[in-house]
């Protein structure tokens, strides 16, 4: 996929399909184009587009350079894939390579949950009014982190980056539409499949739904994890996180760097999810 249509795509088409799905079936009364954050968010949207296509990959790439080294391989090479892995063929390779990502997904969102990654996770859960467009709140250390996790063990195993490449549109487009405000849980398929309904309980300032529903494409990591909440037939209405993460776009992105004293200080103030 080129360029300008990937852009097409990404910044007209979603878009324009999310904000059609949630004035059909809201699932909370909320005016997207009207909610406080609205700007900044869409900086965020631009901005995180960047850094997921043209930053995060750095850390993926220096990252796997002793692994090159050691195998003495070039990068052209080392990417095409090696070993066992890659004499699975290549439509065979994309199946796998999904599954091993979206488990690792599971982990790494569990990890910024922690205490010591969750103010650069806390951005992201910072937005009180929950839609399409609030899925850019999301740091570059956290997408950063998102990569290192999710793909280096599985171009470390052998895999063709190219599986990569051949994902990304989808689940570019599925974590876009895991934020929108529509109230959908996939029915019978909860158990397998995330949906919005299942992720905004994920994003729920409610204590119950607190560290749950962690699972990327897959909610069934949740269920077999012990980590999957979904109550009957109530939808989670409230969200946001009582971490004092400041409003606007440059506030955000300097939140998680303030030093710890200072952070804690603030959070002594406002009060703290973690």
């Amino acid at each position: 996929m080129d360029v300008s249509t990937a852009a097409f795509i990404g910044f007209v088409v979603v878009p324009a399909v999310c904000v059609a799905l949630e004035r059909r079936w809201p699932s909370t009364p909320a005016r997207t184009f009207a909610r406080p954050g609205v700007p900044s968010d869409a900086v965020w949207y631009l901005f995180q587009s960047f850094v997921a296509r043209r930053v995060a990959p750095w850390g993926v790439y220096f990252a796997l350079v002793p692994l090159m080294a050691a195998l003495g391989m070039a990068a052209p090479e080392f990417f095409r894939g090696f070993g066992p892995a890659a004499r699975i063929p290549f439509w065979w390779q994309v199946p796998i390579v999904f599954v091993l990502a979206d488990f690792l997904s599971y982990w790494q969102h569990r990890l910024f949950h922690t205490h010591v990654l969750w103010p650069v996770h806390a951005v992201h859960h910072s937005s009180r009014q929950l839609d399409w467009l609030s899925s850019g709140r999301f740091h570059p250390l956290n997408e950063i982190g998102v990569q290192l996790v999710n793909v280096v063990p599985v171009l470390a195993l052998g895999f063709s980056a190219a599986t990569f490449l051949v994902l990304a549109p989808f689940t570019t487009w599925y974590v876009v539409f895991l934020h929108a405000n529509v109230p959908w849980t996939f029915g019978p398929l909860r158990f397998l499949v995330a949906s919005p309904g299942f992720h905004r309980w994920h994003h729920t300032g409610e204590a119950e739904g607190r560290d749950k529903n962690f699972g990327g494409v897959l909610s069934v990591w949740d269920v077999l994890l012990g980590t999957f909440y979904m109550p009957g037939n109530r939808a989670a209405t409230v969200f946001g996180t009582d971490d004092p993460v400041p409003e606007g776009f440059f506030g955000q992105l300097a939140y998680p760097l303030l030093p710890a004293v200072r952070r804690g200080a603030l959070m002594a103030r406002g009060g703290s999810r973690r």
